[in-house]
């Protein structure tokens, strides 16, 4: 050891100067640089380009998302307007249920689930085809209760001419036979405008079920008058639907005492799974069951899952893009502060405190 009264040990710098000096170090690492004019534009290509590229990333996927999700928010709120939240049909999925009144109020009164239920109404659904100025289409025909069928859809949201869902219990007049009367019914805009029919057009349904007349085997035709035209919005149901009231589609299928079943609206949709068990171990004893429109809706929400997955990986892979950018950086100035760092090493700086600066540094 010297002896010289000059001479001093050096110390390691302590934790809080260490800290003192971290950063001041990252405050001249990220602001200083673009001081010097050598610097500058080094720099600002470091630091810029990765924020660009995180943020081009971040902008084009919120897009994307917002769209994506506004589609499907949208298309949830148009299918649970014009489809029951849930349905009770027959257990074995096939046949008709007894028209029974007694069956609506026995589901609503129930005391276990019966409070989350805003109503329900009957209905009869089945295949048709129609006619119409020489063309034809085939159509999904539903015979709802006018009275009720608020209960269960919002119809009326739909309806092109301001009349009430209730105008189908009358006969209208067609303006092609000298003002005959005939069962109202109602078809989508898409439909109306493959068969090129108007309000007040007369149009025919004919049964894919032929009966047996007096010539034999013949398909069954039931005349009806067009009253108001649905535009969904959806073009799959407006390709398809056609409605009239629930007696004449009684009489159109020959199942005057039988319903299809009954549509159920809840007064929280996504809550239908949950409240199926309880409605089946209810209606078990009378060899129906309940059908939630997620069972109905099975493809289209095993498409939207697979969007949201789809999403979900370009998400991951903005990070990761950013994530290289940002490592890139990181390296580029590790390799331009390497003699700053042997300084800082010889002055008592320890691998951890680098370490910290520059995790810092991509931080920022």
């Amino acid at each position: 050891m010297s002896k010289d009264p000059n001479f001093r040990v050096m110390q390691p710098p302590s934790k809080s100067r260490k800290g003192q000096a971290t950063w001041f170090l990252l405050f001249r690492y990220m602001v200083s640089s673009f001081v010097s004019k050598k610097t500058r534009s080094q720099a600002t290509i470091g630091v810029m380009l990765p924020i660009l590229g995180v943020a081009v990333g971040v902008a084009a996927f919120t897009v994307v998302l917002s769209i994506m999700t506004g589609f499907v928010s949208n298309l949830k709120t148009r299918l649970l307007s014009l489809e029951s939240h849930i349905e009770i049909v027959k257990a074995e999925g096939f046949g008709y249920v007894n028209a029974d009144p007694k069956i609506i109020s026995q589901v609503l009164e129930h005391s276990e689930y019966g409070k989350k239920l805003e109503g329900a109404s009957p209905f009869v659904k089945g295949d048709a085809i129609v006619q119409a100025r020489g063309r034809a289409a085939t159509v999904s025909l539903a015979g709802v209760d006018p009275d009720t069928v608020s209960m269960s859809g919002d119809f009326h949201k739909f309806l092109t001419v301001e009349v009430s869902m209730k105008v189908l219990n009358n006969n209208a007049k067609s303006l092609q036979d000298d003002a005959a009367e005939f069962p109202a019914a109602m078809i989508g805009k898409v439909l109306a405008s493959l068969l090129a029919v108007n309000i007040g057009d007369r149009i025919t349904l004919v049964s894919t079920v032929p009966e047996e007349g007096p010539g034999g085997l013949a398909p069954l035709q039931f005349p009806v008058v067009l009253v108001d035209i649905l535009d969904t919005g959806s073009p799959t149901h407006d390709a398809k639907l056609l409605l009239i009231s629930l007696k004449s589609a009684q009489s159109f299928f020959g199942l005057e005492n039988s319903w299809s079943g009954l549509q159920v609206r809840l007064k929280e949709p996504l809550a239908a799974d949950s409240l199926v068990p309880k409605i089946n171990e209810s209606l078990k004893s009378q060899g129906m069951r309940a059908k939630p429109w997620t069972e109905s809706n099975k493809t289209l929400l095993k498409a939207l899952m697979l969007e949201r997955w789809g999403m979900t990986f370009v998400l991951y892979m903005v990070i990761l893009v950013g994530c290289f950018s940002i490592t890139i950086t990181l390296v580029l100035a590790v390799k331009r502060k390497t003699r700053e760092m042997a300084i800082l090493r010889a002055m008592g700086y320890e691998k951890f405190d680098l370490g910290r600066l520059f995790l810092l540094h991509g931080l920022s």
